[in-house]
């Protein structure tokens, strides 16, 4: 994400006839590359990130070593320094939307629940919805002021308010009630998040695989059946359905199975055989997914937009929850160690589908970071080029020591950062100890 970060400054750069020295993939010492005109494009030997540099650019003048040519860096007016500077951040963000908009323009398979309206299966005793008021069936309109949310969004909020009071209205039996919840705080690798106990309701549940000679095939159960009740008793839950297995291991179950538009019931019994034991004990796996897909770019580009748009507003709950002291920055940042960690859990949880998606967030932050008015950064780099406008308009200049110092303040807060997450992130992997609990015993939000 750094590579096209540093791809958008140079492709900018080149354009507008600013001249490009090197163009490195990774820092320090150059391994191999190759020069075309006058830029080296090379590989570097440490592999986090890598660097466009100008000529004339900031340090080489500061030591007066500026040939005055007309290509460096600075010898350009700033609508052009401008544009070089904003590029990087946009090709990351641009990146960002691009993956989810590609991504449903493929095709993906996205839990049953992600992008549904909110309808309570079940709620869990003496938990925060149940204070609240909250009943099964309910229907949440609004949470937190946003209309017809979904379970993602409502994901979202819940895991990122703990112990905050959220406002909410909700649809029971045709009437709208106004009530509000208060997320219950829990610690999930040693980070503060909510939960308020709800479970979605299911209706019921697609079978995706049924392994041959297990009691599910024995009872006749057939790849895209559907499970809508369980002894009599409507489907409402994931759990429900887990805890009557797990309660009759070894005893005759019936199932209430709808196959294209018969209605059938199907007498099983789970085993406790651990040949079973990931199938639910019955030799089925579920398909709890749904296929999103759609032929329309604007449609794609829109869901693109409002996926990040949902990570962008999430990410501001949380720094603004960091500077009024409700979480702590140790909780929510993260550096190098911590990327590598979520990436390895990442692909054990989700493949190669859950890392170009972890790619689209990581960019996306990385392009709003890099916006930030910090020196060293291109926020740093914008500002200093309004700063010389406002100054030119005084008839002042900005000063090769006033950039030096500006430069300098950066670099020293860029290092503490660095600093600060890499500590951060070694001491979190080493008291870590809390893990979350894989999604078939995660039912509750």
């Amino acid at each position: 994400m750094i590579v096209i970060h540093e791809l958008g400054h140079f492709i900018v750069a080149k354009l507008l006839g600013i001249a490009v020295e090197t163009f490195s993939v990774g820092f320090g010492p150059r391994l191999v590359g190759f020069r075309i005109g006058e830029t080296d494009y090379r590989l570097s030997a440490i592999p986090l990130g890598g660097y466009v540099k100008f000529r004339g650019e900031n340090l080489e003048l500061l030591q007066g070593k500026s040939e005055g040519s007309v290509d460096e860096f600075l010898s350009h007016p700033k609508w052009k320094r401008f544009l070089v500077a904003v590029a990087g951040p946009a090709f990351n963000i641009a990146t960002a939307i691009l993956i989810p908009t590609v991504a449903i323009l493929i095709g993906f398979q996205e839990s049953i629940h992600r992008s549904q309206p909110i309808t309570i299966g079940k709620v869990l005793p003496d938990s925060a919805a149940e204070r609240a008021g909250l009943q099964p069936g309910d229907r949440i309109l609004t949470f937190n002021h946003k209309q017809n949310p979904v379970w993602e969004d409502f994901v979202l909020e819940v895991r990122l308010r703990p112990n905050e009071e959220i406002p909410l209205t909700i649809e029971r039996n045709g009437q709208m009630i106004d009530l509000t919840v208060r997320p219950q705080t829990e610690t999930v690798r040693n980070e503060q998040v909510g939960r308020v106990g709800i479970e979605p309701y299911l209706g019921s549940i697609r079978i995706g695989k049924v392994s041959a000679g297990s009691p599910a095939a024995l009872a006749g159960l057939q790849t895209d059946d559907r499970i809508t009740g369980i002894n009599g008793e409507p489907l409402t839950t994931w759990s429900q359905f887990t805890q009557a297995l797990e309660d009759n291991a070894g005893q005759e179950l019936t199932l209430q199975i709808q196959r294209d538009q018969q209605v059938l019931e199907l007498k099983v019994r789970p085993s406790a055989d651990k040949q079973y034991e990931r199938e639910l004990g019955l030799g089925l796996i579920p398909n709890m997914t749904t296929l999103v897909k759609t032929s329309s770019l604007a449609t794609a580009l829109r869901f693109g937009w409002d996926y990040n748009w949902r990570i962008l507003r999430s990410t501001g709950v949380v720094f603004k929850q960091i500077f009024s002291g409700r979480r702590s920055a140790g909780s929510a940042l993260a550096g190098p160690i911590g990327i590598a960690r979520t990436t390895a859990e990442t692909y054990r949880d989700a493949g190669w589908a859950g890392i170009i998606e972890l790619m689209g967030i990581l960019s996306l932050n990385l392009g709003i970071f890099n916006l930030l008015p910090i020196p060293v950064l291109d926020g740093g780099m914008i500002l200093m080029i309004f700063i010389e406008a406002l100054l030119g308009l005084l008839g002042l200049t900005l000063t090769m020591t006033m950039r030096e110092r500006f430069q300098q303040l950066g670099f020293i807060v860029i290092m503490l950062l660095m600093g600060f997450v890499i500590v951060n992130d070694i001491v979190k992997w080493g008291s870590s100890s809390t893990k979350d609990p894989p999604p078939a015993q995660q039912p509750n939000r």
